[in-house]
């Protein structure tokens, strides 16, 4: 070995140091960038040459000094897999909980304004008529009362119309959210093919791209894998949405399913906030998912079937007017139809509205008992405690109730999931940041190592230097 190849030597470690300070650095600058991943720089011998040259009788070959392997991120794709299948499921409940959670405040009960107290007021202003039959005073109480528990079946069921609507262009935002993640990871991928190319590892666009992996997990259910070829696939349900370069998209057809822009084939997500949405816009109980259709037909079904109850009885009773057969609200003549909006269709009588509507509302069983007959006030008050066959059985406060408890309960179970799948995702993600998160302490700790590593390489090459000095200035001149 010559002297200079001792040079060399320490050159190597001079410059390995040097890029094991930098990627220190540049950890130590990325603490707390989100979706950076800790770089660490693999480090190997260079080895002996296998050839036999002159100095090799004055020794063992030895090795010629390091070189830099590879700079790698310390990732665990098992935990980045498991967040991500995690997370799916939170995207779901979270969305399903805030949608439930809405739907509670439209119904807004308990309150003064809610169904049950409209309800109540109702049937207890029908109990003063009974007192008072001829009483204009108590009848207009009994129209004040009518009246607004028309508006709150109207105004329930716009809210939850409006909802609907909401709903579908939350839809559409969603879908344009993930075929703009398609789009920008398929972008990263044609960039990070071509520079790895160099045969180097594009570190920091692999963050770049794990990071809208990891949030575009939260919209729909994806599974990602990376061939020997670096070719890296997302896909949904075995269906491409991004293949390398190429990026597929999806959209809203004119029936609301959300299809593939390529084939028109349906996407069918299986979970994620566009599954949670998408239960929400179309669960109507059918499929065992109660989305906004259903409450929309429970309130529909309440609402005829008291419509028609009250109007049968206030029907066949007489006002004190003498007039028979006028409803009390819209008079809904043909059976229940599922697709009919009946909610927003409930009205008082413009009989009963007009300004001797107060005469027709019908307290009495016969025309010859009048003023003070109170005989039909009581069957109306009576429809109160009555089983409705329309609503499966049930009295109208107790399908109220149901309907409102319901809604609770899954409101319940959807706040219980998502927190469930919070901590699940929280302690999934400690893990990987226990893993590839960066420490400032062990950065400091390899700063220091790769520090005193660089100072003593060049100290080497000092002694080198020293070493040449002597043997090229300082031998054969003595005595001279």
């Amino acid at each position: 070995m010559s002297t200079f190849q001792g040079l060399e030597i320490a050159k190597t470690g001079l410059f390995v140091s040097q890029k094991a300070l930098d990627v220190t650095g540049h950890n130590i600058a990325n603490a707390n960038t989100p979706g950076y991943t800790r770089q660490v720089v693999d480090m190997v011998s260079i080895a002996p040459p296998t050839t036999f040259g002159m100095y090799d009788q004055w020794g063992k070959a030895i090795g010629e000094g390091v070189k830099i392997q590879d700079i790698r991120q310390i990732r665990d794709q098992f935990l980045d897999n498991q967040y991500r299948r995690e997370n799916k499921f939170l995207g779901k409940w979270e969305t399903k909980a805030q949608v439930l959670a809405a739907i509670e405040n439209i119904f807004n009960e308990p309150s003064d304004s809610g169904i049950n107290t409209v309800l109540n007021n109702f049937f207890n202003s029908l109990q003063e008529l009974s007192k008072n039959p001829e009483s204009l005073t108590v009848r207009a109480e009994v129209r004040e009362r009518a009246i607004a528990l028309a508006d709150t079946f109207n105004t329930v069921y716009q809210h939850l119309y409006d909802k609907l609507n909401e709903l579908n262009s939350t839809i559409q935002s969603r879908i344009a959210e993930i075929n703009s993640y398609a789009e920008r990871i398929s972008k990263l991928n044609n960039e990070i093919y071509r520079f790895e190319l160099t045969g180097q590892t594009a570190n920091d666009l692999r963050d770049q791209r794990n990071l809208l992996v990891d949030q575009l997990s939260k919209l729909i259910n994806i599974t990602t894998y990376e061939d020997s070829n670096g070719n890296f696939r997302i896909d949904i349900a075995g269906q491409a949405l991004v293949a390398g370069s190429t990026a597929f998209t999806m959209s809203l057809n004119n029936t609301g399913e959300v299809v593939w822009d390529l084939t028109g084939t349906p996407v069918n997500p299986s979970s994620g906030v566009l599954k949670g949405l998408l239960d929400m816009r179309d669960g109507d109980s059918t499929n065992g998912v109660k989305g906004v259709p259903y409450y929309i037909n429970e309130w529909n079904k309440l609402a005829y079937s008291m419509a028609q109850a009250i109007n049968e009885v206030h029907k066949s009773g007489y006002g004190l007017d003498g007039s028979t057969g006028i409803p009390l609200f819209t008079d809904f003549t043909t059976p229940y139809d599922s697709t009919v909006q009946y909610a927003q269709l409930i009205k008082v009588s413009s009989h009963i509205l007009a300004d001797d509507g107060l005469q027709k509302i019908a307290a009495a069983s016969s025309d010859a008992t009048l003023p003070g007959d109170n005989t039909n006030a009581l069957k109306l008050i009576a429809l109160r405690d009555q089983a409705i066959s329309e609503l499966d059985g049930a009295t109208f406060d107790d399908f109220a109730r149901s309907l409102i408890s319901n809604l609770g309960v899954d409101a319940e179970q959807a706040n219980l999931m998502q927190k469930n799948q919070k901590f699940m995702i929280k302690q999934i993600d400690l893990n990987r940041q226990s893993i590839s998160g960066v420490s400032l302490d062990e950065e400091m700790t390899n700063m220091l190592k790769y520090q005193k590593s660089y100072a003593a390489s060049a100290r080497m090459i000092t002694a080198i230097d020293e070493l040449l000095d002597t043997l090229i200035n300082k031998m054969g001149i003595v005595g001279r």
